[in-house]
């Protein structure tokens, strides 16, 4: 349960004496915020042993359902730097919540070409969240190798930006980690260019920017709204959708109601398989590689027997 509401823990902030972005003092190790497990993983990955990361929700908790209480107010109070995927998929308002708290705060999508940026789903779109309307582009950017080396690019810059003096070891890891993900990307583009089927439905509309980038068909999604089960209608269309489409699997993602998933894929007679959007768990420096590799291994044998 929430002990206060957010725009409480920003007014009391906010009444401290908010004066500016602070910058870690000599000596001092550059803390950063991440609003998101996969932003705390980027970060770590770039951080090194130079500053000093930590995930802003409790582990356990997504984007989805958590926002800024009390709890959250003394390590607010410490950071230098607040991480946050933005394309609306925070549900509390960073730029404010950053003032307030007198640190920098960083979109790391905001550099994201509009070319790359995929629409959400006209149901996601219109859909209040944390009381603030959800974006008109999908935000799960990271799920694809593009996307994330875009956020890791923003990461990168904004660490440099917040710590000079450790710039170099900053900008090394990072080029180490974006080198990475493109090797991820290579060895896994031609296998699943090779799949004789890449049509699949989701469980929730996360797949997108991965399903572009290696080639795949996401031709439908169970929750158009994450926590919305279909109605009777919409279970009927996504069935005749699989069945048109000759989609093989349904994937479910993990914490999410497998009900209805588990229903129009026995109707449809597919697989069900889970694959991870990696928006809740324990960020580690390698955690967003692991995730991305998993869901590639999970596709190849789901899709490819």
């Amino acid at each position: 349960m929430r002990l206060f509401p957010p725009i409480t823990l920003v007014l009391l902030l906010a009444a401290c004496g908010a004066s500016g972005p602070r910058t870690p003092a000599a000596g001092e190790k550059l803390r950063v915020l991440a609003t998101t497990p996969h932003l705390a993983a980027l970060a770590m990955a770039v951080a090194g042993e130079d500053a000093h990361v930590e995930l802003l929700p409790p582990e356990g908790k997504t984007s989805h359902d958590f926002e800024p209480a009390m709890a959250d107010r003394k390590r607010l109070e410490q950071a230098h730097l607040l991480l946050a995927n933005g394309l609306a998929l925070e549900g509390y308002d960073c730029a404010k919540l950053a003032e307030a708290a007198s640190l920098r705060w960083v979109d790391c999508s905001a550099g994201i070409p509009d070319a790359f940026l995929l629409k959400a789903g006209a149901e996601e779109a219109g859909h209040s969240h944390g009381g603030r309307a959800q974006g008109t582009h999908n935000p799960h950017v990271w799920l694809s190798v593009e996307g994330a080396l875009y956020q890791l690019a923003a990461v990168t810059d904004a660490f440099v930006a917040g710590d000079a003096g450790h710039a170099e070891g900053y900008r090394t890891r990072s080029r180490a980690l974006a080198d990475r993900l493109k090797a991820l990307r290579d060895e896994f583009a031609p296998r699943l260019a090779a799949l004789p089927g890449k049509a699949f439905v989701s469980n929730h509309d996360a797949f997108p920017y991965f399903a572009r980038e290696f080639g795949l068909s996401q031709v439908g999604v169970i929750q158009r709204v994450p926590g919305v089960n279909p109605t009777l209608e919409q279970r009927r269309e996504l069935e005749a959708r699989i069945r048109d489409s000759k989609a093989r699997a349904i994937f479910l993602e993990p914490g999410y109601d497998d009900a209805a998933s588990e229903a129009i894929a026995r109707n449809a007679g597919v697989k069900l398989a889970v694959l991870d959007p990696f928006d809740s768990g324990k960020p580690a420096p390698d955690a967003l590689e692991k995730a991305l590799r998993a869901n590639l291994e999970t596709v190849l044998k789901t899709l490819g027997d």
